[in-house]
């Protein structure tokens, strides 16, 4: 009996081991059979996506169609909203940054907050309920002053213009008189730095976004800072 009992136990182990076995299913065209396996393969992780163009100073278009706004930045006002482009063209366009559609958060591949960078050099200001860090970046721009606290702005949205009539014209000369021509305003050149080590003979180092000679390929943690590593600029 007990020698019974093991046979029958036997032949349950071998079924199972059979069931457990990958299964081989023909395709409908008649094609070499395929093995079906239960285990599922697991995607690929999502990769960044890149910034394709610039709307204005706090949206931007991505490189999947999609529309990008930043969470905690106000509409450009029209006294820096062309600065606030500028800005966000020479940190973002054709970068890599990943976007958090639920906060609006955008970041660079460096894990970079776009929001604190722009906040933090004057490109842009706060809106609704900003972060302690928001604030403290944007507090930063204040005290330089610089980007829309400096001039022309001063912080305001628009340029503000005299309500007061123009002045009368002045009365007509009474006899000839010969005027020295106005000299004409010399244009600067621009200027062009290659590299650190030139900014830093011309004795121009660091450079600021906006300051003549200031390129992204200088700013190498794109801070709007460029040329900084042997000034310790925080």
């Amino acid at each position: 009996m007990g020698g019974v009992v093991l046979v029958l136990l036997t032949a349950g182990c071998a079924a199972q081991v059979q069931q457990s076995r990958p299964v081989a299913v023909e395709k409908p065209d008649g094609d070499v059979p395929v093995t079906s396996s239960a285990s599922a393969t697991v995607p690929p992780a999502q990769l960044g996506i890149s910034v394709a163009s610039i709307v204005d100073g706090r949206a931007v278009m991505l490189s999947d169609g999609s529309k990008a706004e930043v969470g905690g930045l106000a509409q450009p006002g029209p006294c820096w909203a062309e600065a606030a482009s500028g800005f966000a063209k020479a940190m973002l366009l054709n970068q890599q940054v990943r976007y958090d559609r639920t906060t609006g958060a955008l970041s660079l591949a460096d894990g970079t907050d776009y929001a604190l960078l722009a906040l933090g050099n004057g490109a842009g200001r706060t809106a609704g309920t900003p972060t302690p860090a928001q604030k403290e970046a944007e507090g930063a721009a204040q005290r330089v002053p610089m980007g829309l606290w400096g001039a022309p702005c001063g912080g305001k949205e628009t340029l503000e213009t005299s309500s007061a009539p123009p002045p009368p014209p002045p009365p007509p000369p009474t006899k000839a008189t010969t005027t020295k021509p106005k000299p004409t305003p010399t244009t600067p050149k621009p200027v062009f730095y290659a590299s650190c080590d030139d900014v830093r003979r011309a004795g121009k180092a660091p450079l600021f976004w906006g300051q003549p000679g200031y390129r992204v390929e200088l700013d190498d943690n794109r801070n709007g800072v460029a040329c900084e590593s042997r000034y310790g600029y925080r």
